[in-house]
Formats: structure tokens, sequence, C-alpha cells
């Protein structure tokens, strides 16, 4: 998933592997901004909860642009305020897209099939990666999966109770908000 926060993009650890490992073309600024920095080895995943952090930071203009028209990388903040059952029914509406694809490219002729597999291929591949997503997501509004989101983001990071993961800033933010009666978000 991605968060965009200003000029920045934030992405989770699993979205930068999946990148890295399963597309075929991506901007260089991507690589540079993955592994060029001085602390920038948040590509390491070190469990199955650290993937969940919205750890990886891309400001380069190109990178930002490339990743918010990705509409496979499913967008945090455009979904989170959806219900649980609305949330199922995309990701059924997708596995049904990712279906008819399937069997779309099956009944093509052989000479399609060759000069387009590659590119069929990661079509369907980023539309898989997409309903995982999203099953991620609704995991992570039952409260099975915690999120870790940057300190900056002042959006919606807990849901109806559950236990994901909040920010510093949010939990002050929060904190301020009983204490003076306000309400928290």
């Amino acid at each position: 998933m991605k968060l965009k926060i200003g000029d920045k993009v934030y992405l989770q650890k699993y979205e930068v592997v999946y990148i890295l490992h399963k597309l075929n073309s991506f901007p260089a600024s991507i690589m540079q901004e993955t592994f060029g920095g001085d602390d920038n080895d948040y590509f390491f995943v070190n469990g199955s909860a650290d993937g969940f952090r919205f750890a990886c930071v891309y400001e380069e203009p190109e990178s930002v642009r490339w990743l918010m028209e990705q509409d496979w990388i499913v967008d945090y903040d455009v979904y989170i305020e959806m219900s649980l059952d609305e949330l199922k029914v995309l990701q059924e509406t997708f596995k049904a897209e990712y279906s008819a694809g399937i069997d779309e490219f099956n009944a093509k002729d052989e000479a399609y099939k060759e000069t387009h597999f590659e590119e069929e291929n990661e079509k369907l591949d980023n539309l898989g990666h997409k309903i995982i997503s999203f099953g991620n997501l609704i995991s992570f509004c039952k409260g099975e999966v915690k999120f870790g989101f940057p300190d900056e983001y002042q959006g919606i990071t807990t849901i109806l109770g559950a236990s994901g993961a909040t920010s510093i800033s949010q939990k002050r933010f929060n904190f301020f908000a009983r204490l003076f009666g306000r309400d928290a978000q």
C-alpha cells in the first residue's frame, strides 16, 4: 500500500519487495531511493509485521509520479473509510477480473500468447498483488494485522477499536484530544 504525504510517497516494505522482484520496468529513481541513501536499510523485511510498515519514502518527482500512477498499488487513504463489506466486494470484483483475464489470455492464439506473454503476465501479477493488498487491508480493519505509519501521517490509523499500529504523533493527538474533551480521530 501507499500513502501520499505532501510531496512524498510512503510504501509498505512489501510493496518495495514486489516492485523490485516482480516488475520488468520502473523508474531508475525507485532503485536509487531504495538503495542509494545512507539510512535506506528499510528494504530488508524483519518478520511479517515489519513488511506492513510504511517505511519506504520516495521523494524524487519521477518516483512519486510513477508510484501515484500505479493503480495496482492500493492507496490506503482512498479505501480506509470503506466498510469491511465494501472492501470485500471490491476484492471479489478484482478476483473476478483476474479470472476473466486468465480465461481471455488462454483463449488467444499461440502467436498472440508468445508475443504478449510478458505484458499480460505483468498485468495479471499486478492485479493479483492488488487482491492480496485488499486482503491485508481487510485484515487490518479486523485488527488482525498492524500497519506502522510514519510519524508525520495525520490520517486514520486505527479502525473501530482495531489494534492497528498508530504513529507517535497520532497517539499524542488522541491523548490531548481526550484530555481536553475533543473528539480524537
